[in-house]
């Protein structure tokens, strides 16, 4: 298939301090009620990232009036990768569970290898998303710049199909550092198992902030 077009390069981070950004660990007191107190899960790797400033060339979800949603969910995904097509129904289905509640979840396409100069019609991408299971927002970061500012670039990392949860500001709150995550009994996938249950706890988290 097409290349998809470029979205503009990234620009450096931002952070807050501590009081800004509720740190991995802080409760959510839902109705006074110890019980249904929530606690954001620490991240199996990227904890170095959490408060961190998403890079301004990366598209925002906003809804009709412009306002952004209360979380979003970025997925980085590529066509030829056997864990995007396992990891993608689930983003899917996160997007379906918590859409009413203030969910927004953009896939961003990034191609093996990047690419500078090739232009895809987004319709393509959308195509090749679907046919993996989701139907959400998809935007692109063909030549990497995006993942690299973010993600590659800012510590040791072990895979490009990471995703990012942030908050209606736009801040890292919690991170997936892939490649794979879905729910599953299989035992040889309980680490995929595992992930998608820390991700839907920390959306949980942060929509009862």
């Amino acid at each position: 298939m097409g290349w998809l077009p470029l979205f503009p390069v990234l620009i450096g981070c931002n952070t807050r301090t501590d009081a800004e950004v509720p740190g991995p660990n802080t409760p959510v007191d839902t109705d006074g009620d110890p019980a249904t107190e929530l606690t954001m899960p620490a991240p199996r790797a990227g904890a170095d990232l959490l408060g961190t400033a998403l890079p301004s060339g990366l598209e925002r979800g906003l809804d009709s009036s412009g306002i952004a949603p209360r979380v979003t969910l970025y997925r980085w995904w590529t066509d030829k990768c056997p864990f995007c097509v396992a990891s993608l129904p689930a983003i899917e289905e996160l997007r379906l569970a918590y859409a009413d509640r203030g969910l927004e979840t953009i896939a961003v396409f990034h191609p093996k290898p990047p690419i500078t100069s090739v232009e895809i019609p987004m319709a393509t991408i959308r195509e090749a998303a679907a046919a993996r299971g989701y139907h959400g927002r998809v935007t692109t970061d063909l030549n990497w710049n995006l993942l690299k500012e973010l993600w590659l670039e800012t510590g040791s990392r072990s895979a490009t199909s990471a995703s990012f949860l942030c908050d209606q500001n736009g801040f890292v709150r919690f991170v997936h550092p892939g490649p794979e995550l879905h729910r599953s009994s299989d035992t040889q996938h309980e680490l995929c198992d595992a992930d998608f249950r820390a991700l839907e706890q920390a959306i949980e988290m942060l929509l009862a902030e």
